[in-house]
């Protein structure tokens, strides 16, 4: 891309609230069944590398929404922060994660200008990791706690839940903005 393109403004609302009442837009609902969530988010991990052919990868649909590489970029972060943070949950009581903004990270990385090939290869490696991590984990770990910055508590099954939501809602935004193109 020549220039850089429009700023996509930051997200402004708290998406834990999926964690209770589910999401409206992309129709998921929260589970318990740690099985149920790793096969979805396996799945969707798995639909990025058909998400990230071709030269629409990285068009933005509007240009303030970003394109499925900037998505997939996203995800291959979530999919990384999963894994980091169910490690540090089950090696220490409540850590305290550190604040992490993927609008931000977006900007300062430049991630409309990734290679798509490499970040194919990243998105997988980053569900790797996360699923090792997931492996460690057992029925008595699922209540293990760690906070946000902000204070926000998660578990590592509401982790779990929270991330594998994100990465499936944002298949469906890049399929959905490719319907419209």
């Amino acid at each position: 891309m020549s220039e850089d393109p429009a700023r996509v403004p930051g997200e402004s609302r708290d998406w834990t609230f999926v964690l209770e009442s589910g999401c409206r837009e992309c129709g998921w609902e929260p589970t318990p069944d740690v099985g149920r969530l790793r096969e979805a988010l396996t799945r969707a991990l798995g639909a990025w590398p058909a998400l990230l052919a071709g030269p629409e990868a990285a068009v933005r649909p509007e240009p303030t929404v970003w394109s499925a590489i900037e998505y997939g970029s996203h995800v291959r972060d979530m999919a990384r922060l999963l894994g980091l943070r169910v490690a540090s949950m089950l090696e220490a009581d409540d850590p305290q994660f550190v604040n992490w903004d993927g609008d931000v990270a977006n900007v300062v990385r430049r991630d409309w200008d990734a290679d798509p090939a490499a970040l194919i290869r990243d998105i997988a490696r980053a569900g790797e990791e996360a699923a090792a991590q997931l492996d460690r984990v057992g029925p008595a770990d699922l209540g293990r706690r760690g906070h946000r910055g902000d204070g926000v508590p998660f578990t590592v099954l509401s982790l779990l839940q929270f991330v594998e939501h994100d990465i499936s809602h944002h298949v469906a935004d890049v399929r959905r903005a490719g319907a419209q193109t």
